[in-house]
């Protein structure tokens, strides 16, 4: 985020803007509708960062080892966005993965080993500062038949976005539970304040032929 400052760990901080005019839209596209024999719905929450609830017109920044409902931050430290600072692609709030340093944040979400799941998120970036182009990555890492990371690397381009009109893109992958969960992670790649943001996140089960083709 743009307001650099030195904060200690398990410390959140409030900042609060000027009002700001800025459009909600749902930038998210359709996941395939779920077929016969899905594995169960997992018990994972927060996909769209509304708890807790930060000033609609500033932001919140968690450091290492605080909580952002079910998630937790793992490393440096993130900034959740209120929907009066910049547009959130659904609800009110979305999440910058840039404090004022690369953050991550991980949810470990329960799973059927054997299950095919779509993961879909919303996409966009931090417009306030450069680079332009804001790198991170989302990670799904289990334990099943020994361990299993696969990670997808993601970038955006900021140009032309301004905080009223984010830009936000779908994104979309798949994955096979090894086990009985898998932890969710999503990370920066970009130095400095002004990082990758997400929003919209969900897991949602599929038909098993799927993943005929492996994990994500």
């Amino acid at each position: 985020m743009a307001l650099p400052s030195t904060l200690s760990p398990r410390v959140t901080r409030t900042v609060t803007a000027l009002p700001a005019v800025a459009a909600l839209a749902v930038c998210m596209t359709a996941a395939r509708p779920a077929q016969a024999q899905v594995a169960p719905m997992s018990a994972f929450s927060n996909g769209g960062f509304e708890n807790p609830v930060v000033p609609a017109n500033g932001f919140t920044t968690f450091t290492g080892g605080s909580d952002i409902g079910a998630w937790r931050v793992v490393s440096g430290n993130v900034d959740v966005i209120g929907s009066g600072f910049w547009q959130a692609a659904e609800g009110n709030q979305s999440i910058d993965l840039d404090g004022d340093m690369a953050g991550a944040i991980e949810q470990s979400v329960p799973t059927r080993l054997g299950g095919c799941y779509n993961l879909t998120f919303s996409l966009a970036g931090n417009p306030d500062g450069g680079p332009a182009l804001k790198r991170g990555y989302v990670r799904v890492a289990q334990r099943g038949f020994g361990h299993s990371s696969s990670q997808r690397n993601f970038a955006f381009d900021t140009t032309g976005k301004t905080r009223a009109d984010m830009g936000y893109v779908s994104q979309r992958l798949r994955f096979r539970a090894l086990g009985s969960s898998v932890t969710l992670t999503f990370g920066s790649a970009t130095a400095g304040a002004f990082g990758p943001v997400v929003d919209g996140v969900s897991i949602t089960p599929t038909h098993p032929m799927d993943c005929r083709f492996g994990h994500i």
